[in-house]
């Protein structure tokens, strides 16, 4: 069996073990220098997205301008960059998967120094340019594209360029547009217009604002509206720093996308925007919100989710047992991430116990640990992944040893079989003084385990 992976004969198998590598580069790459069939079933996958490695050596690029026309590698001459002319064993811009364009623009500046070249602004554009064209003209398909740009504009001809080659973006399946990137108006019509005709696949969309009224915004929001209402399997948006009016809009185009839409995400935007959101959609299976001191946003919600966040200074429970009790054994995902502790949770743990009893992922920040928090955690036997931060508000060090003793045992004891990964932290580092009594008393086979306090690093 191991021979005839190796020597190409279950090509798909061996397809599918490199690609679960595909986050271990090194790995990856040790396999090019293994035979000739692993190498070239390897370059591939080294070479999807090869701007996001950090430590990846920027010399990289250079192969890249090896598939220039001698136009091209003339025209970079004019800059005083003098690319040596050589026969690439792959085309290698054809498997980019994702692009980045601040990624890009780091790796270009990078691969400059490495050069020892002084460009003005103007020749780096031209780099950036150039790599860009390449890209599409390859018969490259992006699988994510992250549209921020940091200090330098793309050309419009490249625009123009990106519309005529429908398969660059026949794939994509990510999409991150920040409206204050240095693309102008015109540019990212143009844009969204070709993503609205060639690329109708998109899984998740991100959309971030400029948080700031000074900030510039990079396009009217019309061509945006038509874009989202082009997509046929659209299950994710995230809506970031975005005012009333843009997400107003938004929020009319998505109702095109009900039959698909399975979660959105709210951050930063204003009040206004939020509770547009929640009076308009009813099907949502995953909600994800920060109420930052509005509870009752929480209460207009009056539809069952599979999948609830939510995220304040305070979390006051009472304003969410409705939807405990509307999601009922719908509910499988509940996270509470309060930054200080949570109001009225007794309420919280009586309304799991009666109503929510096939939770599979519970994650509470500022609990207390309770005899009433550890009956609950009896109760649900679906659980497989359990988060609780434990909030001493008193950082009382008089507690009862022998309670707490009592109270982490009977807790190591009460977990489910099903349970695969286990965090608890807290705040005064309590917990470091029992976990020889949890490890002593706790049968479940866990996967991962993580006790410590919140600002530490895991040590268990």
């Amino acid at each position: 069996m191991a021979t005839k992976i190796f020597t190409g004969d279950m090509p798909e198998l061996m397809e599918n073990i490199l690609n679960n590598l595909s986050n271990e580069i090194y790995s990856i790459y040790s396999c090019t220098f293994v035979n000739r069939h692993l190498c070239k079933m390897s370059i591939p996958i080294l070479w999807q997205d090869p701007f996001s490695f950090k430590r990846r050596n920027p010399s990289f690029i250079s192969q890249y301008f090896s598939l220039l026309s001698e136009d091209e590698n003339l025209g970079l001459k004019n800059f005083g960059i003098d690319i040596e002319i050589s026969n690439p064993l792959f085309e290698y811009a054809r498997f980019l998967k994702v692009l980045s364009l601040s990624n890009l623009e780091y790796k270009v500046k990078q691969w400059t120094d490495l050069k020892h070249l002084e460009l003005d602004n103007s020749s780096k554009i031209h780099i950036i340019n150039l790599l860009i064209k390449l890209f599409a003209e390859s018969g490259a398909t992006l699988h994510k594209l992250d549209l921020f740009f940091n200090y330098y504009e793309i050309n419009l001809e490249i625009f123009y360029s990106l519309e005529q080659h429908e398969i660059f973006f026949s794939q994509l399946q990510n999409l991150y547009l920040n409206t204050t990137s240095r693309l102008n108006t015109e540019c990212t019509a143009i844009l969204l217009r070709t993503l609205a005709k060639n690329a109708t696949k998109i899984n998740y969309l991100q959309l971030e604002g400029p948080y700031s009224k000074n900030e510039p915004q990079l396009f009217h929001i019309g061509p945006l509206i038509y874009m989202i209402r082009s997509q046929e399997q659209l299950k994710q948006v995230s809506l970031n720093g975005l005012d009333f009016t843009q997400i107003y809009r938004i929020i009319k185009a998505l109702e095109s996308q009900k039959n698909t839409l399975q979660e959105v995400i709210i951050d930063y935007c204003k009040y206004d925007a939020k509770s547009e959101l929640l009076k308009n959609y009813k099907i949502l299976e995953t909600l994800h919100i920060e109420v930052f001191n509005r509870p009752e946003m929480l209460k207009m919600i009056n539809h069952k989710v599979s999948n609830l966040e939510v995220s304040d200074e305070e979390i006051d429970v009472s304003t969410m047992i409705h939807i405990l009790e509307k999601s009922g054994t719908f509910l499988q995902r509940l996270k509470l991430d309060s930054v200080e502790n949570i109001l009225n949770e007794n309420l919280l743990i009586k309304a799991l116990k009666s109503f929510c009893p096939n939770i599979r992922y519970l994650d509470i920040s500022g609990i207390e640990f309770s005899k009433q928090l550890i009956a609950l955690i009896g109760t649900l036997q679906k659980l497989q992944v359990l988060k609780l931060w434990f909030y001493d508000d008193d950082d009382d060090d008089d507690d009862d040893d022998d309670e707490l003793t009592k109270l982490v045992t009977r807790f190591s004891k009460v977990l489910p079989l099903t349970l695969q990964y286990l965090v608890l932290k807290d705040n005064t580092s309590w917990l470091d003084s029992y976990v020889d009594i949890f490890l002593k008393h706790c049968k479940v086979p866990l996967k991962k385990l993580s006790i410590g306090d919140v600002y530490d690093e895991d040590r268990y």
